[in-house]
């Protein structure tokens, strides 16, 4: 267990940072029995100092689980991690999960106007989960308003989204008090952000060398009955697992320097008995079956565990012959982080938006997952998603935006594709929003030189030489296998510069990416009392009303109070508009408003002594307004 106490050390919460863990079913036990901290709101406290370390103190640290591999690891003290000057925020390197609790302490700490912060749930080791609230609490409730919801980091390696997550948080609460843009969309609206879903994952990919899918709960990937019992070795103590090779001499390998590289990283495969070296990933084969780290940490996928049209792993499907889902989970929700997702957005359904972002296609993506657009979508829901797909290629300049059935499964050539259980999908098909996955950073592909319309490692490797570029591929150097013998480490830079950027461009994808998601949240359906009269009534009227309101209600967004799904499924009741201080006779008014779009309804009331009521326009994902009017 890792402790993580030390003096000028931030503590992550009071909890342990990894758990014990364990256990051979996919349940709950894994989680700490007794939590020593608090899920809820948090209350506002001074975190102290910058944090001495923004890595763990001890040499190395445990993964939760029982596995059949190894789970204890160096400690990796990577210099993209660094912030530039300790306590100041920077967006030129990546957030550790100690730097990021403390900044969100310190929002939460330093402005309570207009931010919560709050604990979730608990990680599959037992660690807390941290989201924020930001809405300036003057103008109303958080659950009051129109809301949009942002998630970072559910998968490992995935930490670019957590750096767009903190930009976004960085940029309202920072601007807050001095931008009128800012200001007004913390008036109206709620911006929910949850930076690292998956802090096992996360932590465990920036401080040691090793890398996952998505979950470190065990799993095994390669079906020989044990659980990650062949994970990476990094063999040069490089702090990265990367790529081996080995000279076999001419005509007895598989692999040739690239000549196509200007910078010789790149290999090219050639096939067997034409190359002169051998490839491997970096490490040992532990199970000895002839392949190299193939049953790593973990193997489930967070994003494959939500329970629209959820589909079961191989493994588990009796029939032997049906569609499965591989990287599932036992069952839908099986996963904590992905329970915490859904039972905060079910309970919060006045969120309309939402984006839970990935690295790293890159694309804008979005459901459905299984079945054409034009078949299976509502036309206004498509097209106003359509609408989604081009604002944000706009602000990000992504090479792809669209459906994962169709866009995803076939930007590279073939046929669609089927995925199941896929949080997009989720999130219109059950929860009835505006729901992207989006995928952040491009690999390193900026230029396709052969005009193939695929890149390759000569050519990411060829673009970082024209650009002065040094840190993108790992330099080849010699090493000792210990059964291979003489071996050449190194090949493109596994964690940032293939899976991530690289520290310095980072702000950059982070930042655009962001944008597009203010977007989002700047099209949220918004109710607006645009004209309220009364009448008074002459005479006894039959159902004993003594006065009429007219009152015109408003949707000053761009997304409808309700997407045509969600009138389907019955995810949001219908919008209304009720008076306090009279009695409303007869039925209470119900309608859906479309971006821009506008009803008239009209009231019939019963004066009580009160001379003046409160007209109320009420929308689930609309939030509220209200005015105050004479009953002459």
């Amino acid at each position: 267990m890792l402790a993580l106490l030390t003096a000028g050390v931030l503590a992550v919460g009071t909890a342990p940072l990894w758990g014990a863990g364990g256990g051979d079913a996919l349940d709950d036990a894994a989680l700490s029995a007794t939590p020593t901290f608090t899920v809820g709101l948090q209350s506002p406290q001074d975190p102290g100092p910058f944090p001495g370390s923004v890595t763990p103190t001890t040499p190395t640290i445990t993964i939760a689980g029982q596995r059949d591999g190894e789970s204890t690891f160096k400690v990796v003290k990577y210099d993209q991690v660094q912030p530039t000057a300790p306590g100041q925020m920077d967006f030129d390197h990546f957030h550790t999960g100690i730097e990021i609790q403390w900044w969100l302490k310190k929002w939460a700490y330093e402005h309570p106007d207009i931010v919560d912060l709050y604990i979730v749930g608990e990680s599959y080791s037992g660690q807390p989960i941290y989201q924020l609230t930001i809405t300036d609490k003057s103008t109303g409730k958080d659950t009051d308003k129109p809301a949009a919801y942002f998630e970072g980091n559910r998968h490992s390696g995935e930490t670019s989204s957590a750096e767009s997550s903190l930009w976004l948080a960085h940029h309202l609460i920072t601007k807050a008090g001095k931008d009128r843009t800012v200001d007004k969309l913390l008036d109206d609206k709620t911006v929910y952000i949850r930076p690292v879903n998956n802090p096992d994952g996360h932590n465990m990919y920036l401080y040691t060398a090793q890398t996952n899918r998505s979950t470190v709960r065990p799993y095994d990937n390669d079906g020989d009955g044990k659980r990650d019992d062949d994970p990476g070795e990094d063999i040069n103590d490089d702090g990265y697992l990367s790529q081996m090779r080995q000279y076999v001499g001419a005509g007895k390998g598989t692999h040739v320097v690239d000549a196509r590289d200007p910078a010789g990283n790149a290999m090219l495969s050639v096939g067997a008995g034409n190359g002169d070296y051998l490839m491997f990933s970096e490490g040992i084969d532990n199970d000895g079956d002839g392949r190299y780290n193939e049953d790593g940490i973990g193997g489930l996928d967070l994003h494959r565990n939500y329970p629209y049209n959820w589909h079961p792993m191989g493994e588990d499907d009796a029939t032997g012959r049906n569609l499965t889902q591989g990287g599932a989970g036992e069952y839908p929700l099986s996963e904590p982080e992905t329970k915490h997702v859904y039972t905060w957005l079910m309970s919060h359904t006045n969120i309309a938006a939402v984006n839970s972002m990935d690295t790293r296609v890159p694309m804008h993506l979005r459901g459905p997952s299984t079945c054409d657009p034009d078949e299976c979508m509502y036309k206004s829901d498509r097209k106003l998603y359509e609408h989604f797909d081009k604002a944000g290629v706009s602000f990000t300049g992504y090479r792809n935006a669209g459906s994962v059935y169709i866009d995803y499964a076939t930007r590279n050539g073939g046929d669609p594709e089927a995925l199941f259980g896929h949080g997009p999908d989720f999130g219109y098909f059950q929860y009835g929003a505006i729901w992207y996955g989006d995928e952040i950073w491009n690999g390193g592909d900026f230029t396709d030189y052969d005009k193939d319309g695929r890149w390759a490692d000569w050519e990411r490797s060829r673009w970082c030489a024209e650009n002065g570029r040094t840190n993108c591929f790992l330099p080849w150097t010699k090493a000792q296998h210990p059964t291979l013998g003489a071996v050449e480490i190194g090949g493109i830079n596994p964690k940032f510069w293939s899976q991530n950027p690289s520290d310095d461009l980072i702000g950059e994808w982070a930042a655009n990416q962001a944008q597009f998601n203010l977007y989002l949240t700047q099209s949220l359906p918004q109710v607006d009392l645009t004209r309220v009269q009364v009448k008074k009534l002459k005479g006894n009227q039959a159902d004993g009303a003594t006065h009429e309101i007219t009152a015109t209600v408003k949707n000053t967004g761009r997304i409808p109070t309700a997407l045509e799904q969600a009138k389907e499924v019955k995810i949001v009741a219908p919008d209304t508009v009720t008076v306090q201080g009279a009695r409303r006779v007869g039925d209470a008014p119900q309608f859906y408003l479309d971006g821009g779009d506008d009803q008239k309804v009209r009231l019939r009331v019963v004066k009580s002594d009160a001379d003046t009521v409160t007209v109320n326009a009420v929308s689930v994902r609309g939030g509220l307004d209200s005015t105050s009017v004479r009953l002459n």
